[in-house]
C-alpha cells in the first residue's frame, strides 16, 4: 500500500511539474507571480491565457492592468480581477483567464515588435475570496 502511494505522488508530481512548465513567469509582486502562454481558441484567434500562483501566507484579491505594445505603442490593454487563496492544494490546479485582442491580428501578434507588458498589478490582503464573476 505503501509504494502504490509513493508512485501515484512521483507520478502526480511529474504531471503538474509538467504542466507548470507550459506557463512563463510574467511578473511578480508582494508573493503573487502572473503565469502566461499563448494558445489558438477555438476560433483561430491568438489568445494569452494567464494564472496566478500565490506564495504568501494570506488570500489576495489581485487587479493587473496588461498591455499590447506593436513598435512600441499601446495598441490594446485588458484588464483581470481575480482572488487567490493561499496554502500549496490551492495552487495545483489555478484558474485560467483568457485574454483575447480585440484589434490586433495573430500576425501583428506574432510580429517580432509586438510585446507584452504589465502596466499595473495591485494586490490586496482578505480573509476570504469570496466568487467572482469576470
Amino acid at each position: 500500500m505503501k509504494r502504490i502511494i509513493i508512485i501515484t505522488s512521483i507520478l502526480l508530481s511529474s504531471f503538474l511539474a509538467n504542466a507548470q512548465k507550459k506557463f512563463t513567469p510574467l511578473k511578480e509582486k508582494d508573493g503573487i507571480s502572473v503565469l502566461h502562454k499563448w494558445k489558438i481558441n477555438d476560433d483561430g484567434k491568438r489568445q494569452l491565457i494567464l494564472k496566478f500562483k500565490n506564495k504568501s501566507k494570506s488570500h489576495k484579491n489581485i487587479s493587473v492592468i496588461i498591455g499590447f505594445y506593436l513598435n512600441g505603442v499601446m495598441e490594446e490593454q485588458a484588464e483581470v480581477a481575480s482572488c487567490s487563496k493561499k496554502g500549496f492544494f490551492n495552487n495545483l490546479f489555478l484558474t485560467q483567464y483568457g485574454i483575447t485582442s480585440e484589434y490586433m491580428s495573430n500576425e501583428q501578434l506574432n510580429d517580432s515588435a509586438f510585446n507584452l507588458e504589465i502596466i499595473k498589478i495591485k494586490t490586496e490582503e482578505t480573509n476570504k475570496c469570496e466568487k467572482q464573476h469576470q
